[in-house]
C-alpha cells in the first residue's frame, strides 16, 4: 500500500494566505492608486512633463507601481535634478518628489545652472535671465561668475555677456536703448571698471559712444 504523504496544515494555510495576499495586491481593487501628488514641479507644464513619464494612472494597481524605475525615468529629464518616489498602501497615494535644477543664465540659447547642465525647463520664462555665448560650458559659467559680481543695478542693464576665453569677457550694455559694448578683460578690479564706466558715461562727448574698453581700467579705450 502506498504511503500517503501529509501536508502539514500550517503549510496549507500559508499557502492561502500569500495566494490571499498576492491577489490582494495584484488583482483587487483594494490596492489601487487614489491619489497623485507631484512636488517640486516649477511650472504647470513641468508637472504635467513629470505626470506624463510617471505613466503612473488613477486605478492603477499600486503594486504594479515600481517607484525606482519611474526615479530613472525622470530623471532623464535633464532639467531634474533628483526625483524620489513613494507609494502609501494606506491612502492608495502616489507621491513624486523632483528637485529642479535652477537657471542661472541663458547659454547659447538654452538654459544653464550653475553645475555646467544644459537643460530646457518647460514653462520657464527666461526674461530674467543674462544671456551668455561661450564655446564651452566652462566659459559660460565663468561668464555668468563675471555677472554674478556685478552690483544689482548695473546688472539691470546688462543685456548680454560674451566669453572668448577665460580672460577675455564683453558686455552689452543697454544705455538709454543705446547697445553699449564694454570689453571687460578678465574677472577682476569689477569696482574700478564700473566706477571708470559711469565716468565715461556721463561725459557729453561721449553719449553717443558705441564701444568702452576697460580691459586696462586704468587706460581705457572709448569709440
Amino acid at each position: 500500500m502506498r504511503k500517503v504523504t501529509r501536508i502539514p496544515l500550517a503549510a496549507v494555510v500559508a499557502a492561502a494566505l500569500f495566494g490571499g495576499l498576492i491577489y490582494l495586491l495584484a488583482w483587487s481593487s483594494i490596492f489601487t492608486v487614489s491619489s497623485i501628488a507631484v512636488t517640486g514641479s516649477p511650472t504647470p507644464e513641468s508637472k504635467s512633463a513629470i505626470t506624463k513619464i510617471s505613466a503612473v494612472a488613477m486605478g492603477q494597481k499600486l503594486a504594479r507601481v515600481e517607484p525606482q524605475a519611474i526615479e530613472k525615468r525622470l530623471l532623464h529629464l535633464k532639467w531634474i535634478e533628483s526625483a524620489q518616489v513613494s507609494r502609501n498602501w494606506l491612502d492608495g497615494e502616489v507621491e513624486i518628489v523632483v528637485k529642479p535644477r535652477t537657471p542661472t543664465a541663458i547659454f547659447n540659447g538654452s538654459t544653464i545652472d550653475a553645475s555646467g547642465t544644459i537643460f530646457t525647463l518647460p514653462g520657464f520664462t527666461t526674461a530674467d535671465l543674462p544671456r551668455v555665448s561661450a564655446n564651452t560650458p566652462a566659459l559660460g559659467l565663468a561668464a555668468i561668475r563675471v555677472f554674478q559680481g556685478l552690483p544689482r543695478d548695473f546688472q539691470r542693464s546688462v543685456v548680454s555677456l560674451t566669453a572668448r576665453n577665460s580672460s577675455n569677457f564683453a558686455l552689452f550694455f543697454d544705455v538709454d536703448g543705446r547697445n553699449v559694448q564694454i570689453l571687460w578683460g578678465a574677472n577682476e578690479e569689477t569696482a574700478l571698471k564700473i566706477e571708470v564706466i559711469g565716468a565715461l558715461l556721463a561725459l557729453e562727448e561721449n553719449k553717443k559712444v558705441r564701444r568702452i574698453d576697460v580691459s586696462a581700467p586704468h587706460a581705457p579705450i572709448v569709440k
